[in-house]
């Protein structure tokens, strides 16, 4: 896991860090370095609006970036997370300018990166073959995900999809509380608060969490799990 960044640090101090990087030659390692620079994005700040082909290339320091749809009434749905240690380099494996319809970005806490122009890494991932493996291996990952959430909302029921997030968001933090308010579950899980705020209160009432403002905790892990259908 990388070390944090500090505002005025250089990339060249980072860039071991992320193995897509690794088998670089002299040349274009300084080509990356000269296109990328720190960016401190506070919580809720806009990182990115438009095309699934023009998100920039981003190297995540601390902090987190959610990656979501958002429907014509208004409604979001969270694709992925991008966090600490991972880079969002979908944008700089394809050539995805062409697809239709606009993916958001929004820092979910305050967040710190470092940003490559999409066009240098381009150039990069076409010269060195391992460099570009390794990134098409990081955006089918990305994808997969994405299919799985879509394929999750369309034929899973939001309570065990609930239940699946509780549980698998604990063991990613390796803690029994779950620090989302119940609007940021809604997203994560494509679905109404007011769904979530049901659900949650069905779980107290089972004694398989305990809310509080922003969080949950997990009471009975056993259940849950059964509840989620694992």
């Amino acid at each position: 896991m990388p070390a944090q960044a500090r505002e005025g640090s250089q990339f060249s101090e980072h860039i071991d860090a992320f193995s897509v990087w690794e088998t670089l030659t002299k040349e274009e390692r300084e080509l990356l370095l000269a296109h990328t620079q720190y960016v401190r994005y506070p919580k809720g700040a806009v990182v990115h609006r438009g095309g699934l082909g023009h998100i920039p290339t981003m190297h995540i320091m601390s902090g987190s970036l959610r990656v979501y749809l958002l429907s014509e009434e208004g409604r979001e749905l969270t694709l992925y997370f991008i966090r600490q240690g991972e880079m969002a380099i979908i944008s700089s494996t394809c050539a995805l300018e062409t697809l239709k319809g606009d993916v958001y970005i929004d820092a979910n806490e305050d967040t710190e990166a470092f940003v490559s122009d999409t066009t240098a890494v381009r150039r990069i991932l076409d010269a060195n073959i391992s460099a570009r493996f390794k990134a098409y291996e990081t955006a089918v990952t990305r994808l997969s995900e994405t299919l799985w959430k879509l394929q999750q909302i369309l034929f899973t029921s939001a309570d065990r999809r609930l239940a699946k997030f509780l549980i698998e968001e604990s063991e990613r933090t390796a803690r029994d509380e779950v620090r989302f308010t119940h609007e940021q579950t809604a997203h994560y899980l494509g679905t109404a608060r007011e769904v979530v705020s049901r659900l949650i209160r069905e779980y107290g009432h089972e004694g398989l969490v305990q809310a509080s403002r922003g969080r949950i905790r997990i009471l009975d892990r056993a259940a849950l799990q059964k509840r989620a259908g694992a």
